[in-house]
């Protein structure tokens, strides 16, 4: 292994914007990705065709809510890789139209998925990061958390009711701006990034922006050089009110 290669683990990326963020990534030059996928098949299938255009590319099993899993794949970056230079938490639920779940359970499980989730596999990750000369995370948010554009009745979005999603990402938000506090000093840079409205099935493809475009935020932030920012909220135009 090279000391100039770049080793990013991205979570949820065996399809949508996951999946685009990993392609985007492992077409940068000593970029390699771990492309992180609760169901390991459906990742070694995403992968063929990455894999054989070329890109650095491993699909690894993990299921952020699930601890053992996470376990898993913390060892076996420490037994590999022994560093983590980006880490990308895309895994994410929105379940506010879910047919049968009460709001109170469509709550838990999104913030089990969307808060818990990107919480246990950071601090799992943390330790391999602060081993990198460039450790970056990297939140997948939503303006829909931000409170600033959501108190604004002109706001393109405000007819967009989503109350446990909004919520789960305002609760990432809140974290983005304790890790980037808290890990500042060891040369982190942790930023929330929104990938805009973005046509996968999480959205039942009636997004406008397709998820190569969504993907372009995600992958500039995890690639940051030393003069980039740090605890900020950012879609590709402009950085977002919190």
């Amino acid at each position: 292994m090279g000391t100039t290669e770049i080793i990013v683990l991205v979570s949820g990326a065996n399809r949508g914007i996951g999946l685009a963020i990993a392609t985007g990534l492992a077409r940068h030059k000593g970029v390699n990705v771990l492309l992180g996928c609760r169901d390991l098949d459906r990742g070694k299938e995403a992968s063929i065709p990455l894999q054989a255009e070329g890109l650095r590319v491993r699909p690894v099993q993990l299921d952020t809510t699930d601890e053992d899993s996470v376990l898993a794949l913390t060892d076996l970056i420490e037994r590999e890789y022994g560093r983590l230079d980006a880490l990308v938490n895309n895994a994410g639920i929105g379940l506010d139209y879910h047919p049968t779940l009460s709001v109170a359970e469509q709550m838990r499980q999104t913030l089990e998925v969307n808060v818990v989730g990107v919480l246990r596999l950071t601090e799992a990750m943390a330790p391999f990061l602060a081993k990198s000369n460039r450790p970056r995370i990297v939140n997948v948010s939503s303006e829909l958390s931000s409170f600033g554009m959501r108190a604004d009745p002109n706001w393109a979005y405000s007819a967009i009711k989503l109350p446990t999603y909004a919520a789960s990402k305002a609760a990432l938000n809140s974290l983005t701006v304790s890790y980037a506090d808290q890990l500042r000093d060891k040369g982190f840079k942790v930023n929330a990034i929104c990938p805009g409205y973005t046509a996968t099935e999480a959205t039942n493809f009636s997004g406008t922006r397709t998820p190569e475009q969504a993907a372009v935020i995600a992958v500039n932030f995890a690639l940051l050089d030393e003069e980039g920012p740090n605890g900020i909220f950012v879609n590709e135009a402009r950085e977002l009110p919190w």
